[in-house]
């Protein structure tokens, strides 16, 4: 009796479905990002979602220059590396001037290619670190992650911040900084 209510059993549980497999669990839909508390300055229009948030860690590279006037360090680009909330790098953060493109911050995915361009920057201080920024999607390339950003935010700065004191003209240094990168979609 016992082995008939085994083979019952077992036959119930696959009989009809030899070398079929168990179908796999569709993970929950990923919560979007949350949107991010900002001064109203730098507020985003309501209609651009929020698509990506990337960490950033890199320098602020300063060049010293003579306008005229005294030396004095005036930046030249950003060199940082994004990375995701697991820690993975996605892309890169660059001076157009460095790669020779036209002038501004770009992001470059490192995994699609795809690239923004920043412009029309408004700002908001944030002490002894960098300002926190809004910068609008000058242009676009690729058809990746990127591609379709119309606003970033750089928030949640730290360090980056320009030297004090006299320089030589000429002469270039890295700041070490940190920001939380916010990249919207348009709608």
């Amino acid at each position: 009796m016992r082995t008939f209510t085994l083979a019952l059993m077992t036959c119930l549980l696959g009989c009809g479905n030899k070398g079929a497999t168990p179908e796999p669990k569709t993970p929950p839909p990923a919560t979007p990002p949350a949107r991010p508390t900002v001064p109203a300055e730098l507020a985003v229009p309501d209609d651009h979602k929020l698509a990506l948030v990337a960490s950033a860690r890199g320098v602020q590279i300063y060049e010293c220059v003579a306008d005229g006037g005294a030396p004095a360090w005036k930046l030249h680009a950003p060199s940082a590396e994004l990375f995701d909330e697991g820690g993975a790098q996605i892309g890169t953060h660059f001076g157009g001037v460095d790669k020779n493109l036209p002038p501004g911050p770009y992001w470059e995915s490192s995994k699609d290619g795809s690239r923004v361009h920043g412009a029309s920057p408004v700002s908001a201080p944030n002490a002894g670190s960098i300002a926190l920024l809004r910068l609008q999607a000058a242009d676009t390339s690729g058809t990746g992650v990127f591609s379709h950003v119309s606003y970033i935010h750089r928030l949640a700065t730290t360090g980056g911040v320009a030297p004090a004191g006299d320089c030589e003209a000429g002469k270039r240094t890295e700041v070490p900084y940190t920001a939380q990168y916010y990249f919207y979609n348009a709608p």
